[in-house]
């Protein structure tokens, strides 16, 4: 009893000459064979107006005029493997309906292409996609699809073009750019805005009248290609992603095809997402090392690269493809300002450092150094006045001679004076003095009304006094960290001599354009992070004061307890060549295994994705105190729990039973807890840094760059809104939904 897709076919009328019979029966191919082909085959055009059909091992040639065969043959493309489990002789293949589109719509396209090339300010994002065309694509042993040219054409059809439209994570001024590899790369689409019109060209492209495969896949000419059209638009609001797919290795064998990929994504850094696919049967024997070592290396530089290896089916290969244009939709997300809905524009004057690279030991041409005469102020961040303080300057205020004795000390030289009227100002020498003082108070520098205010402001704590390690600094010219927000570089502290002077450190600023000549949306920026930062690090002192005051476990116990320390930073402001003000957020380099314990958007360290599925369980910890958080959590929220497996269960000399907990989620106990804290009104999360463990068995969280999710409408210290990664009431994936206190 044949089957209903048997039946269908079969219905299907197809007249059989002589000589397509007699072909047929020496060749053993059933006259279904030829329906099957006819419905569903790989079409290209043949001889005398007649078309050629491929599909499941067949090549059909027919004749539309008179409805009739004309011969027919065993494809020597089709699959040899007996036992194989995919291909067209295994599962029917996916066929997508083209998309109807009014004339109008065609008419409109043009208008739109035409402004997309001539402004390119308003592309939201620019997809190159580079897919292998070599011989080898003809093969017909991918189940859900007639070849694997086809898969990889419907896939990218419906899941890179289609499913976005439908969901609106892309409109027209998603631009998409089709490069095809041969021996030679080609651009097949340049620039095409995604709409229902590309749709319907991708499934043309999956006709072999449109495009057949053959010859040999060269990736390097594909590579040069790609970066040529990246390059198109510099503009940084533009998103960009590449998706580069082979099923095989290069024929281009020597190539360092790893080296140009790692130049790419050094100039694109986090902007581009990057997507390495290979796919191939096992006989094929292939590990895709070349594509690896592309992604690896992309990945060193800084883009969000990733390799796929998908298995001989369109679903394996569309869960890739879907992947990349999900990452393609977060990248435009974070480059999207939460506030006005405009797109943020990138800096484009980075380039990035591959990780891993050696430190260096000193001084060298890769490094910005800011001498004392463009080392401007310092701040640090006042958590009871909730707003900047101003760091002593020790500096002469006539020679800019540093006041002070030695390195790192608010001692000051003997022959050192201090302005008497305000108590902020130094002169390093009674000549300075003497030179210097009388403009101090009545010239252009101050008066004696600043003075006063400058006095006041010290007594306030408005300037607090403390230690610079110098006034003169290097900063590294390449980037080695790019988060969301904030790129990262490396910046040392210089002697007189340019010599490094103090522990490595970290300077971070804004991924974004910000407008060097506004003063006041530089300091804005970094006075978010800062103050986010400042009240997790209140919260981290309250949560490691409670551990010490825990009676419900030993001593010995409450010794080995985690604490949690978060880096307290400094922003300074240094002068540029051109004259304008630059301001960088300096922190302590973090030495050891930098790791991200928890996100904003529901990971956490350790856990894998089947628990991340877990059914969320709000946890109600209202009126407990630290150790019940501890010991409840873990029957309370399977997916939030901290407190690890014990081998077996020891009692201590008091008679309670002890327990050992996770390092990687211990973390999550103190987002928990600033959940309680707070009443339920914000929380602290994003959490990541590095663990010290010390010989005595303790160990210190010490933690960078928090976010914090408030409650709607909770303004806490002054309406801080905590900036745009504050998720507000709805925490996703965290379990918990931020609510009113009891």
């Amino acid at each position: 009893m044949p089957s209903a897709a048997q039946q269908e076919t079969v219905l299907s009328t197809l007249i059989s000459a002589a000589h397509g019979r007699e072909r047929r029966e020496q060749r053993g191919i059933a006259k279904i064979d030829l329906q099957r082909a006819r419905k569903y085959g790989m079409r290209e055009r043949a001889r005398n107006g007649c078309y050629k059909y491929t599909y499941g091992g067949t090549v059909f040639v027919y004749d539309p005029k008179s409805n009739s065969e004309v011969t027919s043959w065993i494809c020597s493309d089709v699959s040899n493997d007996s036992d194989a489990e995919s291909g067209t002789r295994m599962a029917k293949p996916i066929m997508l309906k083209k998309k109807e589109v009014h004339l109008s719509l065609i008419e409109k396209r043009r208008t739109i292409r035409e402004k997309l090339l001539q402004d390119k300010k308003i592309w939201t994002s620019h997809s190159v996609l580079v897919v292998d065309m070599s011989g080898s694509m003809r093969k017909d042993d991918v189940n859900g699809s007639r070849c694997r040219s086809d898969g990889v054409w419907m896939s990218l059809a419906r899941d890179y073009v289609k499913i976005p439209l439908e969901n609106g994570t892309r409109r027209e001024t998603d631009v998409i750019s089709v490069i095809i590899m041969r021996e030679e790369a080609e651009i097949l689409l340049a620039c095409e805005p995604t709409d229902w019109c590309l749709y319907n060209k991708f499934l043309d492209l999956r006709e072999w009248e449109q495009l057949k495969p053959y010859g040999h896949g060269f990736y390097m000419p594909a590579l040069v290609m790609a970066q040529k059209m990246l390059n198109l638009n510099t503009k940084g609001s533009c998103a960009l992603a590449l998706l580069f797919f082979s099923d095989g290795k290069p024929s281009d064998k020597h190539a360092n095809h790893a080296a140009k990929m790692g130049s790419l994504a050094s100039k694109f850094g986090r902007r581009l997402s990057i997507t390495c696919i290979g796919m191939a049967s096992a006989a094929d024997n292939e590990t895709f090392s070349t594509l690896r070592d592309m992604a690896y290396e992309a990945d060193l530089y800084g883009s969000q690269a990733s390799f796929g290896s998908a298995s001989l089916d369109v679903v394996s290969l569309s869960k890739i493809i879907s992947s990349l244009a999900s990452s393609l939709t977060e990248t435009k997300t974070e480059m999207t300002d939460m506030n006005s809905g405009k797109s943020m524009t990138v800096r484009m004057d980075i380039r990035r450092e591959r990780k891993g690279t050696p430190d260096d030991l000193d001084l060298t041409g890769d490094w910005i150094v800011y001498n004392q005469s463009r080392f401007g102020r310092s701040w640090i961040w006042s958590y009871e006045n909730d707003d900047y303080a101003e760091i002593f300057d020790f500096r002469c205020l006539t020679c800019n001679e540093d006041a002070r004795i030695g390195a790192d000390t608010v001692q000051l030289k003997n022959e050192s004076i201090v302005c008497e009227g305000c108590r902020c100002a130094c002169f390093c020498s009674s000549q300075c003095f003497v030179d210097g003082y009388s403009d101090h108070v009545m010239g252009n520098i101050w008066n004696v009304d600043k003075c006063a205010d400058m006095r006041q402001a010290r007594i306030e704590k408005r300037i607090v006094t403390m230690a610079v390690p110098a006034y003169k600094l290097a900063l590294k010219k390449e980037i080695f960290g790019e988060g969301a927000e904030r790129i990262v570089s490396k910046l040392r502290y210089l002697d007189k001599n340019c010599c490094f002077k103090g522990p490595k450190l970290v300077a971070k600023e804004s991924r974004h354009v910000l407008d060097k000549s506004q003063y006041r949306k530089q300091s804005i920026f970094h006075k978010t992070f800062m103050r986010t930062q400042s009240i997790a690090s209140a919260l981290a002192k309250k949560f490691n004061k409670d551990i010490d005051a825990l009676l419900d476990l030993s001593a010995e116990n409450v010794r080995k307890l985690p604490r949690v320390t978060f880096l307290e930073p400094i922003v300074t402001e240094v002068w540029a060549e051109d004259g304008t003000a630059e301001y960088y957020l300096i922190e302590p380099f973090l030495e050891g295994c930098f790791t991200k314990f928890n996100s904003n958007n529901g990971f956490v360290h350790g856990q894998n994705e089947n628990e991340a599925k877990t059914e969320e369980i709000t946890p109600d910890f209202n009126g407990l105190d630290l150790i019940d958080i501890l010991t409840k959590m873990d029957i309370s929220s399977p997916r939030l729990s901290v407190i690890g497996e014990c081998d077996e269960s020891i009692e201590d000399n008091d008679g309670r039973e002890s327990f050992d907990l996770k390092d990687e989620h211990f973390p999550q106990t103190f987002s928990h807890y600033t959940y309680e804290k707070s009443k339920k009104r914000m929380m602290v999360v994003d959490l990541q840094g590095v663990i010290e463990r010390k010989s005595d068995g303790s160990k210190s969280y010490f933690l960078t760059d928090p976010v914090v999710h408030t409650r709607n409408n909770y303004n806490t210290h002054r309406g801080c809104s905590f900036g745009r990664t504050n998720r507000g009431d709805k925490v996703s994936g965290l379990g918990i939904v931020l609510g009113s206190e009891k």
